[in-house]
């Protein structure tokens, strides 16, 4: 599509353009703009500046037409040659600050604008945001602040810069893209001028953008009150045997199935589908090539939940299988989580259909894996620190259950308070974004795949491609998810996201100082000391304590010193780190049980065998703490 023709669209969204005439190639040219820009539109040419098809500052119809005659010049020595199909666009030049905004018809997200600092260093700079075609205002915004050019808003070197600019064109190309059949446009320069953006130079790719069919689902996942467990068996090493064993004890009624067992953990073993009462909910750990027929035939019978733990499907070649059980999903209107999956957990039941190896603690947190051993290394971690979990979803390939999915299905358990999800790839773009923006709990996001040879890994374990690392971060941070750059982030960083100010008390100032680096690097700002305050812990530590927060206690601080100081600072609404360093007088156990079990205290005791009692104190009353600096910035 030549560039006239593409001026031609953008008017009809009233995005503005340059002043501009269309010539015949060989057509006297004649403008009354002066200083104006002359350049080629022709299909033959990809890049106008890299073949010098574009000369601007022209100021008369002299140098007008000397202008032609050296871009016409210019694309010969390119082995161009211009013939009638080809046209001279000459219009008025626009001067102001540049930008950039373009579209692509991605196959995650459908349609997605890029927008940021325009130019011919475009590529290198790469100053962009992503922003959805359905994104409101606010989401404009958010997405629009990550870039280093908005920075010039409301106001730059005596210039004013309106936001209402960029939001009026962002959402008139919103509107452009969803309603034309284009693959992919860009517009740079989209000049900055007094009165709006005026889009200089464009071009379009025409195409079919194929839309995918939403569905509402009309079951929910954790409606589990009758459980078949298919592949339950005695054998230890076998997966189904761990999922037996650990969810034997659930409120749930759980039935196991296996022709060759008779009984197991003291329940009858069911041999077959026609011996079993009804049940909503099935669990399926059998070899791959039997799942399909067994999804079928249980689903005819009204079974609406199935957790596929198998794999040998998409992840491993077989995609034919893979596809039936999306079919079969969306034909009997039926719950697939997997397959190759981990399992679910449900606390309110006790309900723990995983092979977990670790005991799942009950919790206030959702955790939202593709990856199963991942899962499992997060469930290990947080058992350790004593953090549990109010539900667990391991999607597995995700045939038919996806994120967004358990996003919505999450929104709806009232146990459940933190959303947090580790995502290598994604299939539904749209309804992903859609469920976080209607989201009522905060969702933090951990996303692998940053570089090709992850993306590589991330396709060969779940069956599933993993979009672009900077576009999957920018459209979940624009529609309101907090994004986590450590993984253990996800079951850390929401029991502490609340806190907006810390207190460190110290027996020792350089931890203390490593410390406040890693709370302000956080984004967390440092607890101010009052007057009183000061004068308080003047009266019960030592003349050379530091008088500021940090609060250094000095190095032969006591049990009795952290309490003294600890019972005046303390405040419910900040958090308060215990930093204590191994010196000859510093009584850890001690120190530990002084400061108490309060759920915005964190000991940070910076050490390992002058601590073993203490850490040991701080399991067996299940306290979070930490013996490192680093991993503390996990919960920040």
């Amino acid at each position: 599509m030549k560039e006239f023709e593409v001026y031609q669209i953008l008017e009809k969204y009233g995005i503005k353009t340059p002043k501009y005439e269309i010539f015949d190639i060989d057509k006297p040219l004649y403008f009354d703009s002066f200083p104006a820009v002359i350049k080629i539109a022709s299909d033959k040419i990809i890049h106008k500046s890299d073949v010098g098809g574009v000369i601007i500052g022209v100021d008369s119809q002299d140098e007008l037409e000397n202008a032609r005659n050296k871009i016409t010049q210019n694309l010969q020595n390119h082995g161009i040659f211009l013939d009638m199909h080809d046209k001279f666009i000459v219009e008025e030049m626009v001067r102001g600050e540049e930008f950039y905004i373009g579209g692509i018809y991605d196959a995650i997200f459908e349609e997605v604008l890029l927008f940021g600092k325009g130019g011919t260093l475009l590529e290198v700079e790469k100053d962009i945001c992503y922003i959805d075609t359905y994104a409101d205002n606010d989401e404009i915004i958010r997405s629009f602040k990550t870039t280093k050019i908005s920075k010039i808003f409301p106001q730059f070197r005596g210039k004013e810069y309106k936001i209402e600019y960029v939001i009026d064109t962002i959402q008139k190309f919103q509107n452009l893209f969803l309603s034309e059949n284009i693959a992919e446009f860009d517009v740079n320069p989209l000049i900055y001028t007094e009165d709006g953006f005026i889009a200089v130079d464009a071009r379009i790719k025409q195409g079919k953008k194929e839309k995918r069919e939403n569905r509402h689902r009309s079951h929910e996942l954790f409606d589990n009150n009758t459980i078949a467990i298919f592949g339950a068996t005695d054998k230890e090493e076998k997966v189904g045997y761990a999922i037996a064993k650990n969810a034997h004890t659930s409120k749930a009624q759980i039935y196991f199935v296996n022709p060759h067992l008779d009984e197991l953990f003291g329940k009858k073993v069911y041999k077959n589908i026609d011996e079993l009462p009804p049940i909503d909910t099935a669990v399926i750990a059998i070899p791959a090539k039997y799942v399909v027929n067994l999804i079928e035939e249980l689903a005819q019978r009204g079974v609406k939940n199935f957790i596929v733990i198998s794999a040998g499907f998409k992840e491993s070649g077989n995609v034919q299988d893979e596809e039936r059980l999306s079919e079969l999903a969306k034909k009997f209107d039926i719950n697939i989580i997997g397959p190759n999956c981990l399992g679910i957990y449900n606390a309110s039941k006790r309900l723990n259909l995983t092979f977990a190896k670790t005991d799942i603690l009950p919790g206030d947190i959702a955790l939202v894996s593709q990856s199963g051993a991942v899962l499992a290394a997060l469930i290990d971690k947080a058992t350790s620190h004593s953090i549990g979990f109010s539900h667990i979803i391991s999607l597995g390939n995700m045939a038919d259950f996806d994120f967004a999915d358990a996003i919505e299905e999450l929104n709806s358990k009232e146990e459940c308070r933190f959303i947090n999800i580790y995502a290598e790839g994604l299939k539904d773009g749209k309804s992903y974004l859609k469920a976080i923006r209607k989201s009522k709990k905060p969702i933090f996001i951990y996303k692998s795949g940053k570089t090709k040879e992850a993306k590589k890994a991330a396709f060969s374990h779940t069956g599933n491609i993993s979009g672009s690392y900077e576009m999957l971060v920018g459209l979940s941070f624009a529609a309101g998810a907090v994004i986590k750059k450590d993984i253990d982030e996800l079951i850390f960083a929401s029991r502490f996201e609340q806190f907006k100010e810390v207190l460190i008390i110290t027996n020792a100032g350089g931890p203390g100082t490593i410390l406040t680096d890693i709370v302000v690097e956080q984004g967390k700002k440092m607890y101010e000391l009052s007057d009183e305050e000061i004068k308080q812990l003047d009266m019960v530590l030592p003349p050379t304590w530091s008088h500021n927060n940090p609060v250094d206690i000095i190095g032969d601080a006591t049990a009795k010193r952290y309490k003294a100081a600890l019972d005046i600072l303390y405040k419910p609404d900040i958090l308060i780190f215990i930093l204590a360093t191994p010196q000859l007088m510093t009584d850890g156990l001690a120190i530990a049980k002084a400061i108490g079990k309060k759920a915005n205290i964190v000991p940070v005791f910076f050490g390992e065998d002058s601590f073993q009692e203490a850490f040991e104190y701080f399991k067996h009353e299940k306290i979070l703490y930490f013996n490192d600096l680093e991993n503390v910035a996990n919960i920040l």
